[in-house]
């Protein structure tokens, strides 16, 4: 398990105000042991797992603005993306392969999701809505959930996930695409 108590502190001496200091601490506090949990489940390394979530506190300190509520689906779902894409990355440089095998991560379920450019008209739809963007590969779902989900700008995702404003754009057109491929292969209408 993550204890790296002392390791709060050093996040909180680089915030300002008393206000960014309780509210990340709230977030620390809430979030850390799922965050490593994620972390390790894509990396199976302990040390590794801590430097992801450390590397996901960093990242998450430059977009505290953009937290309004600290126990809510969509903060959840806003670090748990940060700290696996984190943990992607270094499992990625670590192995010194190209691609990542998302069955791995095939346990880790989205959470919610606005439908883009949809309205979802019921429970079921919703549901199945759901289980169609986890078969998406984790690219995808990432950027659909910031997006989507979170109401994040183009230019935040691409901050968030390291990334160029051009390549965020290029995978939502992307997964939109894959997601209406799936939603015409599977029959559903929604």
């Amino acid at each position: 398990m993550w204890k790296r108590r002392g390791g709060m502190l050093v996040y909180l001496a680089v915030l300002e105000t008393e206000q960014e200091k309780t509210k990340f601490e709230q977030l620390y506090l809430t979030y850390r042991q799922t965050m490593f949990y994620v972390a390790n489940s894509v990396l199976h390394d302990t040390q590794l797992a801590e430097d992801a979530v450390h590397q996901a506190f960093l990242r998450i300190m430059d977009h505290m603005g953009n937290i309004s509520k600290i126990e809510c689906p969509q903060t959840k779902s806003f670090v748990v993306i940060i700290v696996k894409n984190i943990a992607i990355n270094l499992y990625n440089r670590r192995k010194k392969q190209a691609v990542l095998s998302f069955d791995e991560l095939a346990d880790w379920s989205v959470e919610r999701i606005a439908s883009p450019g949809n309205e979802i008209e019921s429970r079921e739809e919703y549901d199945c809505l759901i289980e169609l963007i986890g078969q998406m590969p984790e690219s995808y779902r990432s950027v659909l959930l910031l997006k989507y989900d979170n109401g994040y700008s183009t230019a935040e995702i691409a901050s968030m996930l390291n990334l160029t404003e051009e390549n965020v754009k290029k995978r939502i057109q992307r997964a939109r695409k894959k997601l209406e491929q799936i939603l015409d292969t599977e029959g559903v209408n929604i």
